[in-house]
């Protein structure tokens, strides 16, 4: 198996957001960055995606399949995200359904379109998961889904496949746990943070004072922003779907995920067209910030 921490591409990069089956969308911003339909460029510029490919959108096969394309001719990398992580766990999620051939029901019961993946479609997507690192690194750059941790990825440099070391470490700390007296939430939240392929993927998190409400569930964890305290080697990342206008990074780390991946709930209430949630590309080393509906601004 490939190793889980990759040399990045050198020269101009172009990294894009999570995509979460937004083909329409990935198409639009290819475009306006300036690339052919077979991904080359005429300055030579590379695709870099931070991973969650998939779900929610209305087709993360052809998303699949165009990066996997891209990826096959030189001209992209990818990392692995949690979204694509739960697919090769075989973890089912209602949005990620349309893996196995079923409907996404919304928190109302209605079913959100999506193209359902076929049996030829589910072994190609899980053999490019497989194949995907948790980070790419080069001296001036450094591309992560969720968080950036030298310890974690330290242990993951040292593994070459996701799923055995996810699986060794989960032993760990089940063992750990029955050593203890911990509550579910303190298990959960050990799940999370003592797991390299958890923590990489999706970000540490913490016990929160007073229930809160995510995916229609009441939680007592939530996510850390460990991009405030970060120091090093620029570091790009996805995951947190934040809005415009929330703080997403500092002079060494960015977020650049806009939130398409909520895109769905705005076509389901009839929007077509001029969305608020947006699918963007950082460019760099220009650190501007491309969105599919053509704004650009500075990072």
């Amino acid at each position: 198996m490939p190793a889980l921490i990759q040399t990045l591409f050198d020269g101009p990069l172009d990294i894009v957001g999570d995509v979460h089956g937004e083909i329409g969308a990935l198409r639009s911003l290819l475009s306006l960055l300036g690339y052919d339909e077979d991904g080359s460029h005429r300055q030579r510029r590379r695709l870099v995606f931070l991973g969650d490919l998939t779900d929610r959108g209305p087709d993360s096969p052809a998303v699949v399949d165009l990066v996997r394309t891209l990826m096959d001719a030189g001209r992209a990398q990818c990392v692995l995200g949690n979204h694509d992580l739960n697919i090769l766990l075989e973890h089912r999620k209602p949005e990620n359904q349309w893996f196995w051939g079923e409907p996404f029901l919304d928190e109302l019961g209605q079913v959100a379109p999506q193209v359902l993946a076929s049996s030829a479609a589910r072994e190609r997507i899980s053999d490019l998961f497989r194949t995907l690192p948790i980070a790419l690194v080069r001296p001036d750059l450094r591309i992560v889904h969720a968080c950036w941790d030298d310890r974690m990825i330290g242990v993951a440099r040292d593994a070459g496949d996701t799923l055995h070391l996810y699986e060794r470490h989960r032993q760990q700390i089940e063992r750990e746990i029955d050593a203890q007296q911990l509550d579910e939430v303190d298990r959960s939240l050990l799940h999370q943070n003592r797991s390299p392929v958890k923590l990489l993927t999706s970000g540490p998190e913490e016990r929160t004072s007073e229930p809160i409400t995510s995916g229609g569930k009441v939680r007592y964890e939530q996510r850390v922003r460990w991009w405030t305290n970060y120091r090093g080697a620029l570091c790009l990342f996805g995951h947190y779907s934040l809005a415009d206008g929330e703080s997403r990074g500092n002079d060494s780390a960015y977020c650049v995920d806009f939130g398409v991946g909520k895109r769905w709930q705005e076509r389901r209430a009839g929007k077509t067209s001029g969305f608020m949630f947006r699918l963007a590309a950082l460019r760099f080393p220009e650190m501007q910030v491309v969105f599919d509906d053509g704004e650009t601004r500075a990072a």
